[in-house]
């Protein structure tokens, strides 16, 4: 496919973003470098950093950004990437262009928030959602003049480039090893490759004779991260050995059908119409590409975290838990679905209410009645329930507890229910428009927490005893 032709279509399916504008100032604590949030409990973490983007980058407008992302576009998601005490963010400036002005990036002291080091970063077109021997690993457009795999050394920031002629389109790693996928994707012409990032096909190369088109968003199309890989373009999925990259089976998706990998090797395929989005049931695949578990109905269960204890915790299907080796029904709940009204944009009138899975607990949310519950996923038993107005997004998990992410972070403890602490973003900041609720929130270490939105990005810690 012609890359003029290529870059026509992606330009049109990208939204246009406009930035608001940035307080120009660096809040550092002082003292130990902790603050203690105005009205938190005694469990609460206090404030030990705050980074404001437009002051580190030196631009009013500059804004955080997710480098999962790129730079190509500017998709106006804020976020980073967390490796041991480095924080890998992106800062530009948009003004309603569709590409980030002049990208940088940062890497920042998960302990302190002192920025460590800073680098271009024009003209990627998406990075690694985890770190490979010890960089960030990322790819240009292949339309740049020099199309090349990118690396950000974790402590440094220096950049290594490895050219390549392929028209790479995703990549991922996992351990030490580094996927790369490549091709033209509306001919079916693709292949995967595996190996390091000064040697990306080390270790094996595999064509694969599926496809898609340009429009689609290819940014999570490839997964390496659950014990198989899972690679998806348009309607067609492959599952393939990681160590090989033989190919171990295949399926199709109809409509607007999609699949969501789990642990132990298992994807989840929920059937869905493309009228009114309507979802007419599941299956679960497992890693010989068998269906173990085929369930009619309307309800999904689509978790915001999937960390279960082992292999012999149940999945989520419909309204039962089943053992994800076998394909057995351990129970069902009627807490797992909850009624909904239909709208223009969606005919379904039930919902799957589980939103994350902890160890051998299952959180759910009716949104409907405004309930949040826990289950035992080894029973099926009820661990609690409460009327629970103000339930925020599921932001990051730690431990056993929930880390949700609304007007401010709250924690709650996933088997008893309880809320050891809450810390209002007005508290931390009285600026309304400084931290908001569409942020990224991850845990850097237990008690130890990194939340950024477009214009700060903070740092929580536990407070000194």
């Amino acid at each position: 496919m012609n890359r003029e032709i290529r870059n026509l279509l992606v330009a049109a399916a990208v939204a246009i973003v406009t930035v608001t504008s940035a307080v120009v100032t660096v809040v550092q604590a002082g003292g130990d470098g902790t603050r203690k949030i105005t009205g938190t409990s005694d469990a609460a973490p206090g404030l030990g950093w705050s980074v404001d983007a437009a002051a580190t980058y030196g631009r009013a407008f500059a804004e955080f950004r997710d480098p999962r992302s790129g730079s190509e576009f500017d998709w106006g998601d804020p976020g980073f990437v967390i490796s041991g005490d480095v924080v890998v963010t992106m800062i530009g400036v948009s003004h309603g262009e569709m590409n980030l002005q002049d990208a940088t990036m940062f890497g920042i002291d998960a302990v302190g928030g002192e920025v460590r080091w800073q680098s271009p970063a024009d003209d990627l077109a998406g990075c690694a959602s985890t770190p490979v021997d010890g960089r960030l690993v990322c790819f240009t457009s292949p339309l740049v003049e020099e199309p090349a795999l990118v690396g950000f050394d974790l402590d440094t920031g220096e950049i290594t480039r490895t050219p390549t002629e392929w028209m790479v389109f995703a990549i991922a790693a996992d351990g030490d090893r580094l996927y790369v996928a490549e091709g033209d994707i509306e001919d079916d012409d693709v292949r995967l490759h595996a190996g390091t990032l000064a040697d990306p096909d080390a270790q094996w190369s595999q064509p694969f004779v599926m496809g898609s088109v340009w429009e689609d968003d290819l940014t999570d199309v490839l997964d390496v991260s659950h014990g198989q890989g899972v690679f998806t373009l348009g309607a067609d999925v492959a599952g393939f050995d990681l160590d090989s990259g033989r190919p171990t089976w295949t399926t199709r998706l109809e409509g607007c059908s999609r699949v969501a990998p789990s642990d132990g090797g298992v994807l989840v395929r929920f059937r869905t119409e493309c009228d009114g989005h309507r979802i007419t049931g599941s299956d679960v695949i497992d890693r010989g590409g068998r269906t173990i578990v085929s369930v009619d109905g309307e309800v999904a269960q689509s978790l915001s975290f999937d960390a279960p204890a082992d292999e012999s915790i149940p999945l989520l299907v419909g309204d039962g838990a089943y053992d994800r080796r076998t394909g057995d029904l351990r129970w069902t709940s009627p807490d797992l679905i909850s009624p909904r009204e239909p709208d223009e944009y969606n005919a379904s009138t039930a919902l799957g209410t589980a939103v994350a899975v902890v160890g051998d607990v299952v959180l759910l949310r009716d949104y409907s009645a405004k309930t949040t519950t826990a289950l035992d996923l080894r029973t099926g038993d009820r661990l609690w329930h409460r009327d629970d107005e103000s339930f925020r997004t599921v932001g990051a998990l730690d431990g056993q507890l929930v880390l949700t992410v609304g007007d401010g972070i709250r924690a709650v403890d996933a088997r008893t229910g309880e809320s050891p602490w809450d810390a209002s973003f007005l508290a931390i900041n009285d600026d309304p428009d400084t931290l908001s609720s569409n942020g990224m929130l991850a845990t850097s270490d237990p008690g130890r927490y990194v939340y950024a939105s477009a214009r700060t990005m903070i740092g929580l810690r536990p407070l000194p005893r």
